[in-house]
């Protein structure tokens, strides 16, 4: 992962706006534009200051290099999105997928699909848990009396109750599930993923996509061991369409 990526998370976790981590880290807000563009690289002190200036800290390992998992990204990079869930699901389980992205694009509400499904989609090699659809909508109330409507079935989770990452699912008539969730960690909301949600189009559904570095952050931020398991498959996923660009 570039350094680029880790000032935008970093800052995007905090919800802070460049001119506010600027004033943090004792930095012009200019210079933490070019660093988040990449267009000048900071040294590692500077990296550590910044992320420290946004309440976070920079763990620092040392691994061996996988390049299996980049070559299978590569490899999904190659399919198309559709391609991609048939390779990594048994045929039910993408078939219950299907059904669940179908419900969210008949959704009149805009959303926002993320989690393991999403990263999915995006190329990342990492199999879904079990197809479900997890949605930021623009307006929670709203896609609720949706599914509702679509004579989908909310299941009696206490996750609903949760303080942070609040998750509602619904049970389709057809098979699978969509998960609203609400109050995530690592992000703002519907407006904050909007920004660089990418337009893709599975099954010949039109939706929006959380990108796949909002992805890598949401996991990232997640109190969640299950989504934080996805993070290996979401940072070489970065690598690789970094170094295609």
């Amino acid at each position: 992962m570039l350094s680029s990526d880790l000032i935008r998370m970093a800052r995007d976790r905090a919800g802070l706006t460049q001119e506010q981590l600027a004033a943090r880290s004792g930095r012009p807000r200019s210079t933490i534009a070019r660093w988040e563009s990449g267009a000048r690289e900071p040294s590692l002190d500077s990296l550590s200051e910044v992320i420290r200036a946004a309440g976070l800290d920079l763990a620092i390992d040392l691994a061996n290099r996988d390049e299996s998992l980049a070559e299978n990204v590569r490899d999904q990079l190659r399919l198309t999105p559709e391609e991609r869930l048939g390779r990594l699901l048994p045929r039910a389980e993408a078939g219950k997928a299907e059904h669940a992205l179908a419900a969210v694009a008949q959704l009149r509400t805009p959303t926002i699909l993320i989690g393991p499904l999403a990263a999915a989609l995006q190329g990342s090699p990492q199999r879904p848990r079990d197809g479900a659809a997890e949605i930021v909508p623009a307006d929670r109330g709203r896609a609720l009396d949706e599914l509702a409507a679509m004579g989908a079935e909310a299941s009696d989770d206490e996750e609903r109750f949760a303080e942070r990452d609040r998750r509602w699912r619904w049970l389709l008539p057809d098979g699978g599930a969509v998960v609203v969730v609400d109050r995530i960690s690592g992000s703002g909301d519907f407006s904050d993923l909007r920004r660089d949600a990418i337009g893709l189009e599975p099954f010949a559904h039109a939706l929006r996509v959380a990108s796949p570095r909002d992805l890598l952050r949401l996991a990232d931020a997640s109190p969640r061991p299950a989504d934080r398991a996805y993070r290996a498959g979401l940072r070489t996923l970065l690598e690789v369409i970094r170094e295609s660009a």
